[in-house]
């Protein structure tokens, strides 16, 4: 009992890192992200981008990223961006969770392996986790922000869930026309940062807080733009990921796609 009570005592003063495999890049990889579309050939495929379209329209009003109104400004502020970037992310780390746990009930059903997939999914989700936790330590959101996505997580857990029982492929290529917006939301972003005296030009020089460094093995005198750049090749591989399961019509093709890549 008391080398017990010992051994917890001595992992309690440890650092333990309990993130899951996921990929780290140089900064040749950072700079090289392209902004690239995948042409929908079938009807579900047509489907998927007609809804992340539709979808992406009326977050871009909501968000204040696009003018729409004539009191409303051109200039999109740091709290606008930032607000944008947090709920991008907590509907982002749906997807495959569910999609993950889908399998796994599926797996334990019909009693045989899965090909791999759950992991890749679980990655997927805790890595969008971690996007939202990262931005959190910028701007803690208000107690209406917060209501919003509960309200949000409650249909589209739901549906999601309901969605990838019965046409889990359309929704991997709803994910990954999602991704796509998602790099062009921070390649813009990126721009935006690198534009002098802009609303988030200082974001060049505000220091990465210590998890962020350690999670992407940044640099110690990393900044947040660092960060956002390592967030949008994260996407950027979320998008790939995702497409490459949506081609795998029969839903059971092996996963070579190794933990952590």
């Amino acid at each position: 009992m008391i080398r017990s009570a010992r051994l917890i005592a001595s992992f309690s003063n440890k650092k333990v890192d309990y993130s899951m495999p996921h990929p780290t890049y140089t900064k040749e990889q950072l700079a090289n992200v392209k902004i690239e579309h995948k042409e929908p050939l079938t009807f579900g495929d047509k489907f998927a981008h007609f809804a992340i379209q539709s979808l992406r329209v009326g977050f871009d009003v909501m968000s204040g990223y696009k003018k729409v109104f004539p009191w409303q400004s051109n200039i999109v502020s740091e709290r606008k961006w930032l607000n944008r970037v947090l709920f991008l992310e907590t509907v982002a780390g749906v997807p495959g969770f569910v999609a993950g746990m889908h399998r796994h009930l599926r797996s334990l059903r019909g009693m045989k392996r899965d090909q791999g997939w759950i992991h890749t999914l679980l990655e997927e989700a805790e890595n969008e986790r971690v996007h939202l936790i990262t931005f959190l330590a910028v701007k803690k959101p208000s107690r209406i922000f917060r209501a919003g996505v509960v309200f949000a997580q409650i249909w589209y857990v739901g549906l999601f869930a309901i969605a990838y029982l019965l046409f889990p492929r359309v929704c991997h290529r709803i994910v990954g026309y999602l991704e796509e917006e998602a790099v062009k939301t921070y390649t813009h972003l990126i721009d935006v940062v690198n534009t002098p005296n802009s609303t988030i030009s200082h974001w060049k020089t505000l220091p990465a807080t210590e998890h962020s460094i350690e999670y992407w093995k940044l640099d110690k005198n990393a900044t947040l733009l660092d960060v956002v750049l390592s967030i949008r090749k994260d996407e950027e591989h979320h998008r790939e990921v995702n497409h490459k399961f949506a081609d795998d019509y029969t839903q059971q093709s092996p996963n070579d796609i190794p933990p952590g890549y």
